[in-house]
């Protein structure tokens, strides 16, 4: 699924290189070149990109503030539910993802009224719904409310960042992406740290739920910056091979292609091992802290440490880390920092070890893992797009949420297993790591061979010639 396609009503924004009539654009101010110089000390960012760039951050900052806002208010909602209840609420977000993902692909796909200004909304409503039921009526008092919205909530905070990467991955080249994709990364980390640090504010001062509501004026402003980017494609310093304008290139047709089936297999392996580690946070803190403010207080500052690393990685590392190693030894780092923190779990159980695992391993997932795998969507065709990353983002993202935790919960109930469960990941995180440098392999061919395909520019006029 990718916003490029999802008809949100943006306008046409400035042409790429920012090219004017002589003398009719005012020289740079001091305010702009000081930011131009501070944009390409920490990235390769080149002439006409520094505006399509600035309001892609400002789109992601936006968006994942709003689900850093929302994150604690559900995992507390998750926990006055009943622990006992994780892996049902699990199998009841991935049926609620396999209803809403064919239906919103399916709307992709049909011109018409814009997508997001309506599903704004809806969200907007649905959070002060939320925020009204939770404020008069305490969630331990009425569990089905909070199971609901713990599954409403995470469904909505994975579609809103899926479609949100996915409108970046449309509009910026493979070349582009692994120079700027860290960087814009770091505005949607920013976003993260606003969010969370709010969340942790409201928690303390107002109430758990009060984030809500925070959430939905965010919301709006992320619809605004949305309609700040620019509809076309960027061509971004790159010429876009044959795949954007052709479903299939030259060659097999794409769609019989195992790639898209190993960008899924990532993403299962991700999301179950993802879903082990949050079963034994919920143990863990179910354990370690007794009141619902506190726990809500504590999901919301992992979120910020989380988003804190997250930045210094993403301005200091992550653009020269996707560009020296590729995506695929960059996207590799997530399972292995997995591996080692899932056994130093075991081997150190408590609340401290899980809070610093927590934050390295998703961390290191926003910097530098989340990026490179978009990476990796950067060579998919308009057509692959929109079936293969739409169904991976969503039902299969869930699917592994539910897989790991089913998973976690038979092993935990087997006495002889049951502390060992975590190590589960072990075996996975080694395939994994594999599959991340056999991912980047098969991006660099995908490439090689948009290079050398004819582009029908270049066809036509050899065709019609007499």
């Amino acid at each position: 699924m990718t916003g490029c396609d999802a008809g949100i009503g943006m306008r046409a924004g400035a042409p790429a290189g920012g090219a004017q009539v002589p003398g009719a654009e005012p020289p740079p101010s001091i305010a702009w070149r000081r930011l131009r110089g501070g944009l390409r000390a920490v990235a390769d960012v080149r002439d006409g990109e520094e505006g399509p760039l600035l309001r892609g951050m400002a789109f992601l900052f936006c968006v994942l503030a709003a689900n850093y806002l929302v994150r604690p208010v559900r995992d507390e909602m998750g926990l006055a539910a009943g622990r006992a209840h994780l892996p049902a609420l699990f199998l009841g977000t991935l049926a609620a993802m396999l209803v809403a993902a064919p239906m919103l692909s399916a709307r992709l796909r049909r011109p018409g009224r814009p997508l997001l200004p309506a599903a704004v909304r809806a969200t907007q409503f649905v959070l002060v719904a939320s925020f009204a039921a939770f404020w008069w009526i305490l969630p331990e008092g009425h569990r089905p409310s909070a199971r609901a919205f713990f599954v409403w909530a995470s469904v909505a905070n994975l579609l809103a960042v899926s479609v949100a990467w996915g409108t970046l991955a449309g509009r910026f080249g493979n070349e582009p992406a692994h120079r700027l994709f860290g960087l814009i990364a770091a505005g949607g980390t920013l976003g993260a740290v606003a969010g969370s640090s709010l969340a942790g504010l409201l928690v303390a001062r107002v109430g758990t739920v009060a984030p809500l509501l925070a959430a939905a004026v965010v919301l709006e402003l992320g619809l605004m910056a949305a309609r700040s980017l620019p509809r076309a494609d960027l061509n971004l310093g790159e010429a876009r091979s044959g795949r954007d304008s052709q479903d299939h290139p030259a060659g097999p047709p794409r769609g019989r292609s195992p790639y898209p089936m190993g960008l899924g297999l990532w993403t299962l392996l991700f999301t179950s091992s993802s879903a082990v580690i949050y079963m034994e946070q919920a143990r863990i803190v179910d354990l370690a802290i007794g009141d619902a403010a506190s726990r809500a207080a504590f999901f919301a500052r992992v979120d910020l440490y989380v988003n804190l690393l997250g930045l210094l990685l993403q301005v200091a590392v992550a653009g020269r880390v996707l560009a020296a190693l590729g995506a695929g030894a960059a996207t590799a780092m997530l399972p292995a920092v997995t591996l080692a923190g899932v056994v130093l779990l075991y081997l150190r159980p408590g609340l401290a070890t899980l809070q610093w695992f927590q934050v390295v391993r998703r961390g290191v997932d926003y910097a530098i893992a989340r990026p490179g795998r978009e990476v990796f969507c950067t060579v998919l065709g308009r057509d692959e797009m929109l079936r293969s990353k739409g169904l991976i983002d969503t039902a299969v993202y869930r699917a592994g949420d539910a897989a790991g935790a089913w998973a976690y919960g038979a092993l935990a109930a087997m006495p002889a297993l049951g502390p060992a469960a975590p190590l589960a990941i072990v075996p996975l995180s080694v395939g994994w790591i594999a599959l991340s440098l056999a991912l980047g392999r098969a991006m660099n061919r995908r490439l090689a061979a948009d290079r050398d395909a004819p582009s029908p520019a270049t066809e036509a006029p050899a065709e019609s010639s007499p």
